[in-house]
């Protein structure tokens, strides 16, 4: 059954779709499937079929792909494909528990709709007898439940919203426009050098209810990336909680009379510091630093480790690459952007990535990113 659904996968899915939608693909799976920047360069689609078949157990590889396929225009109509396949063989399977037909299937939904009216039913009798116990005469009443229409209370206050506390997450192939405000970006910085110098910055961006982090992968467009400046992104990538920005022609200028009101409550929440007793709570994933003290640097087997602290606790941090380079000293202050949290020896620790970030700033000097 499993070699079914990795059928759908390859062929009603992957071998469907262009090299540069493949290469998105693989890299929005990157994080699930464990795929370094060398694998996702070297990977056909047979093998990502193959990963993603053991990764995601039955039906769920055919859903992960659907997910992915479904948030890029080009391949809405295509994403019914192995929608429509994947229920061919979960309908028609002959395995026992796979056995029952589309008729069963649809008289279950039919009964658990009247169960749900029913119960629904209920609900407002007894709302009736506890608050309109009686029709007095000559009242408005409801032609389907005989009672008195009640009238609509209308707030005058609207309710508060919650301000999110974490950065909002897209997935997938996103077409926009979303309109943002930028609330600060770091200064470009080469990531990679190996096939010709690459270069990137990041940025957090709000709009009046969420912020988001974004990486930006064309340079040029720092200078639209001013702070409190509004600007629209558009045709972006989704991933492993980042706004990707790849084109120039991805951002664009606003109405420069547009005005967006964003909260103090909410900056603050963006430009807030996870601490590191947060972190030891937290599932693996990518964490932005801000404002934490170097306590100690060793070097063990040509990788540089950090220990650094604030007021709740200390970690670890693995450096490698390009940031093993980064010339700083016990007591300095340090910035981390983009730096993955991860389980090693049965304790957390801080690794670098591709893109992660430095800012390193003496113990007297002051904050500023």
């Amino acid at each position: 059954m499993v070699n079914e659904y990795k059928k759908i996968v390859l062929l009603k899915g992957l071998e469907h779709i262009n090299d540069y939608y493949f290469n998105v693909v693989k890299s929005l799976l990157a994080h699930d499937l464990g795929l370094t920047t060398k694998m996702q360069d070297e990977y056909n689609r047979i093998k990502i079929a193959h990963l993603m078949e053991e990764k995601f157990q039955g039906a769920a590889c055919v859903n992960k792909l659907i997910e992915l396929l479904k948030d890029i225009p080009e391949f809405k109509g295509l994403s019914k494909k192995p929608r429509k396949e994947k229920q061919k063989v979960f309908l028609f399977s002959p395995t026992p528990k796979n056995t029952f037909s589309y008729k069963k299937l649809n008289n279950f939904q039919k009964k658990k709709k009247t169960a749900k009216e029913n119960t629904a039913t209920k609900r407002i009798k007894v709302f009736q007898e506890h608050v309109q116990p009686s029709c007095p005469a000559g009242a408005s009443t409801s032609e389907t439940t005989g009672c008195p229409l009640l009238p609509q209370i209308s707030s005058s206050k609207p309710r508060l919203k919650a301000v999110p506390k974490e950065a909002s997450r897209e997935e997938g192939f996103q077409r926009g426009p979303k309109e943002v405000m930028v609330l600060k970006a770091t200064e470009p910085f080469a990531y990679a050098v190996s096939k010709g110098e690459r270069k990137m910055f990041h940025a957090t961006v709000a709009t009046e209810s969420q912020f988001f982090q974004v990486k930006v992968f064309d340079i040029s467009l720092k200078e639209k990336f001013i702070p409190k400046k509004v600007i629209a992104i558009s045709d972006y990538v989704g991933c492993n909680g980042y706004l990707e920005v790849c084109n120039a022609l991805s951002v664009s200028d606003v109405n420069a009379d547009q005005k967006m009101e964003v909260s103090k409550s909410l900056i603050a929440n963006a430009n807030a510091t996870p601490k590191i007793s947060h972190l030891y709570l937290q599932a693996p994933g990518t964490f932005r630093m801000n404002v934490v003290f170097l306590l100690q640097k060793t070097v063990r087997n040509q990788l540089i480790y950090y220990e650094i602290k604030d007021n709740t606790g200390k970690i670890e941090v693995r450096m490698y690459g390009r940031l093993t380079q980064i010339n700083c000293e016990e007591g300095d202050k340090l910035k981390l952007i983009c730096f993955e949290l991860a389980l090693s020896e049965n304790k957390w620790q801080l690794r670098s990535v591709i893109h992660s970030f430095i800012k390193v700033g003496t113990s007297g000097g002051t904050s500023s990113f």
